[in-house]
């Protein structure tokens, strides 16, 4: 019947509903889809709906990518490149922990692909 679209802080809103029984469902890119919710409205009351939405693990990837130079502006080519995820280490602290490696190209550059949402740290190192 109709659609709306959430503000910032994820609050939605349809105006001059007609009384009646409703079925309301959610949905975004990222995330998993919440089960519908049935709304009774009855003499032009207002209905107070939450939804919890956890995202999709399985489809919220991103990419870490730069170009690595050394200290007076140089691109580095050949460089090794490791990306370490900022993990908690279980006594109130955090850990790195190196999850994927590459090398630079001939521009100096590098991309990881397919990186699911976290804190990371990117650190270069070239052969001595």
């Amino acid at each position: 019947m109709a659609v709306t679209y959430t503000a910032d802080d994820g609050e939605f809103v349809f105006y001059d509903v007609a009384d009646g029984i409703y079925l309301i469902m959610a949905s975004a890119d990222g995330y998993l889809t919440p089960s519908a919710m049935t709304v009774t409205i009855t003499n032009g009351s207002i209905a107070n709906v939450k939804f919890a939405m956890d995202i999709d693990t399985r489809t919220y990837k991103g990419t870490v990518s730069g170009i690595v130079k050394n200290s007076i502006g140089y691109v580095m080519p050949n460089c090794f490149v490791g990306l370490y995820q900022i993990v908690d280490d279980g006594m109130g602290g955090a850990r790195e922990m190196l999850v994927a490696t590459t090398k630079t190209n001939g521009a100096g550059q590098y991309l990881f692909g397919n990186v699911s949402g976290g804190k990371y740290l990117v650190k270069a190192k070239m052969n001595a």
